[in-house]
């Protein structure tokens, strides 16, 4: 019964860091775009950021001019590259549009 307890209870603490650690499109744009590049008029009109939240982590999607970029997983604070950009889009996230 203790074994049970106990597995539950590391089950929501694991949980909750995921939820917490989920980063933001805010902690998206500090890591992958330059100074520069925020402040570019003619960018803000092209540039769009696809999100895909799952709660636990979520997927980062650039598009530039309507094609799409590299594709990125945002876990526990971290982004991990998941496609190679240009005509790569994961096939799975097109299930969420």
């Amino acid at each position: 019964m203790k074994k049970k307890w106990f597995m539950i209870g590391l089950l929501l603490v694991i949980t909750a860091i995921l939820v917490i650690t989920n980063p933001s499109e805010k902690d998206y744009e500090a890591v992958f775009l330059t100074e520069m590049e925020k402040s570019d008029k003619n960018l803000k009109k092209y540039y769009k950021l696809e999100r895909i939240d799952f709660y636990f982590f979520s997927t980062y999607t650039t598009f530039i001019a309507n094609e799409n970029g590299i594709t990125h997983l945002g876990i526990l604070g971290q982004f991990f590259r998941i496609s190679d950009g240009q005509f790569d889009y994961p096939k799975w996230l097109e299930l969420f549009h």
